[in-house]
Protein backbone atom coordinates (compact mmCIF):
# COMPACT_ATOMS: atom_id res chain seq x y z
CA UNK A 1 0.00 0.00 0.00
CA UNK A 2 1.50 3.36 -0.92
CA UNK A 3 2.13 5.67 2.02
CA UNK A 4 3.26 9.28 2.16
CA UNK A 5 5.94 10.69 4.41
CA UNK A 6 4.82 13.81 6.23
CA UNK A 7 6.04 16.00 9.04
CA UNK A 8 3.90 16.13 12.16
CA UNK A 9 4.47 18.00 15.37
CA UNK A 10 4.55 15.47 18.19
CA UNK A 11 5.35 16.65 21.71
CA UNK A 12 6.50 19.98 20.31
CA UNK A 13 8.98 18.46 17.84
CA UNK A 14 8.62 17.93 14.09
CA UNK A 15 8.85 14.24 13.26
CA UNK A 16 8.49 12.22 10.06
CA UNK A 17 5.45 9.93 10.01
CA UNK A 18 4.01 7.61 7.37
CA UNK A 19 0.36 8.08 6.37
CA UNK A 20 -1.64 5.94 3.89
CA UNK A 21 -1.94 7.64 0.50
CA UNK A 22 -5.57 6.58 0.25
CA UNK A 23 -7.44 5.83 3.47
CA UNK A 24 -9.73 2.82 3.20
CA UNK A 25 -7.92 1.25 0.25
CA UNK A 26 -5.71 -1.82 0.28
CA UNK A 27 -3.40 -2.37 -2.66
CA UNK A 28 -2.38 -5.96 -3.37
CA UNK A 29 0.20 -6.94 -5.95
CA UNK A 30 -0.85 -10.00 -7.94
CA UNK A 31 -0.28 -11.37 -11.42
CA UNK A 32 -3.66 -13.13 -11.19
CA UNK A 33 -6.32 -10.78 -9.75
CA UNK A 34 -9.18 -13.13 -10.65
CA UNK A 35 -7.62 -15.93 -8.58
CA UNK A 36 -7.02 -13.45 -5.76
CA UNK A 37 -10.73 -12.67 -5.61
CA UNK A 38 -11.61 -16.37 -5.40
CA UNK A 39 -9.03 -16.97 -2.65
CA UNK A 40 -10.22 -13.96 -0.62
CA UNK A 41 -13.81 -15.10 -0.97
CA UNK A 42 -13.05 -18.70 0.02
CA UNK A 43 -10.88 -17.70 3.00
CA UNK A 44 -13.04 -14.92 4.39
CA UNK A 45 -16.47 -15.66 2.99
CA UNK A 46 -18.97 -12.95 2.25
CA UNK A 47 -18.24 -11.09 5.51
CA UNK A 48 -15.19 -9.37 4.01
CA UNK A 49 -17.37 -7.71 1.39
CA UNK A 50 -19.56 -6.11 4.08
CA UNK A 51 -16.53 -4.18 5.35
CA UNK A 52 -14.26 -3.89 2.34
CA UNK A 53 -15.16 -2.29 -0.95
CA UNK A 54 -13.22 -3.93 -3.71
CA UNK A 55 -12.79 -2.19 -7.00
CA UNK A 56 -14.42 -4.96 -8.93
CA UNK A 57 -16.92 -5.93 -11.55
CA UNK A 58 -19.10 -8.80 -10.27
CA UNK A 59 -16.67 -11.64 -9.61
CA UNK A 60 -13.45 -9.96 -10.72
CA UNK A 61 -11.08 -7.54 -9.01
CA UNK A 62 -10.14 -4.73 -11.37
CA UNK A 63 -6.39 -4.10 -11.50
CA UNK A 64 -4.96 -0.60 -11.51
CA UNK A 65 -4.79 0.96 -14.94
CA UNK A 66 -1.34 1.47 -16.44
CA UNK A 67 -1.69 5.21 -15.76
CA UNK A 68 -2.62 4.63 -12.09
CA UNK A 69 0.28 2.22 -11.71
CA UNK A 70 2.62 4.78 -13.32
CA UNK A 71 1.52 7.48 -10.86
CA UNK A 72 2.17 5.27 -7.83
CA UNK A 73 5.53 3.97 -9.05
CA UNK A 74 6.70 7.39 -10.26
CA UNK A 75 5.98 9.08 -6.94
CA UNK A 76 7.05 6.30 -4.57
CA UNK A 77 10.29 4.48 -3.88
CA UNK A 78 10.87 0.71 -3.97
CA UNK A 79 9.14 0.37 -0.57
CA UNK A 80 6.02 2.23 -1.85
CA UNK A 81 6.82 5.27 0.29
CA UNK A 82 6.24 8.72 -1.19
CA UNK A 83 8.96 10.75 0.50
CA UNK A 84 8.45 14.39 1.47
CA UNK A 85 9.69 16.89 -1.09
CA UNK A 86 11.60 20.14 -0.55
CA UNK A 87 11.27 23.36 -2.45
CA UNK A 88 10.71 27.09 -2.37
CA UNK A 89 8.17 29.60 -3.56
CA UNK A 90 9.15 32.49 -5.81
CA UNK A 91 6.33 34.93 -6.44
CA UNK A 92 3.30 32.69 -6.72
CA UNK A 93 5.15 29.74 -8.24
CA UNK A 94 6.42 26.57 -6.53
CA UNK A 95 9.88 25.25 -7.35
CA UNK A 96 10.57 21.72 -6.06
CA UNK A 97 14.29 21.13 -5.61
CA UNK A 98 14.20 17.60 -4.21
CA UNK A 99 11.74 14.73 -3.92
CA UNK A 100 8.95 13.09 -5.90
CA UNK A 101 7.04 16.34 -6.50
CA UNK A 102 9.87 17.51 -8.78
CA UNK A 103 8.23 17.70 -12.21
CA UNK A 104 4.71 17.66 -10.75
CA UNK A 105 4.62 21.30 -9.64
CA UNK A 106 1.86 22.05 -12.14
CA UNK A 107 -0.45 19.52 -10.47
CA UNK A 108 -0.17 21.19 -7.04
CA UNK A 109 -3.46 22.97 -6.32
CA UNK A 110 -2.76 24.01 -2.74
CA UNK A 111 0.15 24.31 -0.33
CA UNK A 112 -0.22 24.37 3.44
CA UNK A 113 3.11 25.62 4.74
CA UNK A 114 2.01 25.26 8.38
CA UNK A 115 1.18 21.54 7.98
CA UNK A 116 4.04 21.08 5.49
CA UNK A 117 1.91 19.47 2.79
CA UNK A 118 0.99 19.92 -0.85
CA UNK A 119 -2.33 18.88 -2.36
CA UNK A 120 -2.16 17.50 -5.91
CA UNK A 121 -5.17 17.09 -8.19
CA UNK A 122 -4.70 13.90 -10.20
CA UNK A 123 -6.83 11.42 -12.08
CA UNK A 124 -6.58 8.19 -10.09
CA UNK A 125 -8.84 5.14 -9.88
CA UNK A 126 -11.07 6.57 -12.58
CA UNK A 127 -11.81 9.94 -11.02
CA UNK A 128 -10.22 13.25 -10.07
CA UNK A 129 -8.72 12.91 -6.58
CA UNK A 130 -6.74 15.09 -4.24
CA UNK A 131 -3.50 13.48 -3.15
CA UNK A 132 -1.70 14.90 -0.11
CA UNK A 133 2.09 14.71 -0.15
CA UNK A 134 4.65 16.06 2.30
CA UNK A 135 6.33 19.30 1.20
CA UNK A 136 8.85 21.39 3.09
CA UNK A 137 8.94 24.95 1.76
CA UNK A 138 12.33 26.24 2.86
CA UNK A 139 11.84 29.85 1.77
CA UNK A 140 9.51 32.25 0.04
CA UNK A 141 10.85 34.91 -2.31
CA UNK A 142 9.10 37.82 -3.97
Amino acid sequence: MPVTERMRKIDGKWQRVLVPMFFGYLFITSDHPDELYVRLHSMLGRTIFKYVKLIRDDEYIIPLSKEDERIVTELSDENHIIKASMGYIKGDRLYVTDGPLHGHEGEVVRIDRHKRIAILAMNFLGEKRNITIGLEVVRKEK
